[in-house]
């Protein structure tokens, strides 16, 4: 299990991981950096049995540039791979998820699942959520899912019937829509912290 939190300055990461048979990696990633982010992540699935669960929340304001691409290559039968990826954008900034998930030639009974969303503030925002799945191999399980848009204007409507402000409400569904990654820590200074990022940005 791997839990990272960045509350600094953006920066270029990559990261390779290769998971070896009936192994698993749960990786939880609290992007609240400031300014330009790149993160390239390859998870290979080497052996039979071999799982990766992503799990990624971020921000990207004012001018921020951040792109994530998160690569699953299943090389094996029987593996696993779960990717999900939220996002909030605001102001003129930037925010790509990207990436693809590969069933390679012989990976029977192999799975992969990629959800990628990115809640839009403003118009000036660049978004894009693009997850991809490259097959090559039949009895398999793959599916993708990817969003980029504006809050629900009906979520909105609801919570200023009950006597809330745009601004809260606004402020209210973001929190609850980053809210999870939270969930994945178990350092209560962290969880604090991480809070106390989204209570600030939002």
């Amino acid at each position: 299990k791997l839990n990272v939190f960045n509350s600094v300055q953006g920066e270029a990461l990559t990261r390779v991981f290769n998971i070896q048979a009936n192994a698993s990696l749960e990786v939880a990633f609290a992007d609240f950096s400031m300014g330009d982010k790149e993160l390239k992540v390859d998870a290979n699935l080497l052996s039979e049995g071999a799982s990766i669960y992503w799990h990624l929340a971020t921000i990207s304001e004012k001018n921020d540039k951040k792109n994530f691409v998160i690569n699953f290559n299943h090389l094996a039968r029987n593996t696993f791979a779960k990717m999900e990826n939220y996002g909030v954008a605001k102001d003129t900034s930037t925010l790509n998820f990207l990436g693809n998930a590969k069933i390679f030639k012989g990976s029977k009974g192999s799975s992969t699942n990629q959800l990628a969303k990115i809640l839009v503030f403003d118009k000036g925002v660049h978004a894009k959520a693009s997850p991809m799945l490259c097959i090559d191999e039949n009895d398999v399980k793959a599916f993708h899912g990817a969003s980029e848009g504006q809050i629900n204007k009906d979520h909105i409507f609801y919570l200023m019937s009950r006597g809330v402000s745009e601004t809260e409400a606004k402020k209210l569904i973001t929190y609850g829509y980053l809210y999870p990654i939270i969930q994945t820590f178990t350092d209560e200074d962290i969880k604090n912290a991480i809070i106390d990022c989204i209570t600030k940005r939002v």
